[in-house]
């Protein structure tokens, strides 16, 4: 699985430039949103700002985790160098389990985002 997960950071290296554009996009947005409006007049800027900054920052975590995974060591390693190599590869396997956790959190928070924007806009 983590050899899957790194050939499609892999492939993803080359939009990496594009989520930092949106981070950035989106982190302007949101301050516009914040700062420039007063009250509830912001909020059609900062929510979706809010999100697309969110979610280009966890592609961008994704990338970075994933883009360079360890292989898998060699039989005919030294063994202290395939319990170096075991333990980096054991490591991206937390790392998994955290992004996981932070992908998951990203949703719930973006679709509560989006139902007070919507709730808030129909008021």
């Amino acid at each position: 699985m983590l050899d899957h997960l790194h050939r499609i950071a892999r492939r993803l290296i080359r939009v990496r430039a594009l989520l930092l554009g949106l981070v950035t996009l989106g982190a302007i947005t949101a301050g516009v949103g914040l700062l420039a409006f007063e009250g509830r007049t912001g909020d059609d800027i900062l929510m979706p700002g809010l999100i697309l900054l969110l979610w280009a920052v966890t592609g961008l975590i994704f990338i970075d985790i994933f883009a360079h995974v360890p292989c898998l060591p060699a039989p005919d390693w030294h063994p202290r160098r395939r319990r170096l190599r075991t333990l980096w590869r054991g490591l991206h396997w937390l790392l998994l389990a955290g992004f996981l956790v932070l992908s998951l959190m990203a949703a719930d928070v973006s679709l509560h985002i989006a139902d007070v924007w919507l709730v808030e806009r129909d008021k």
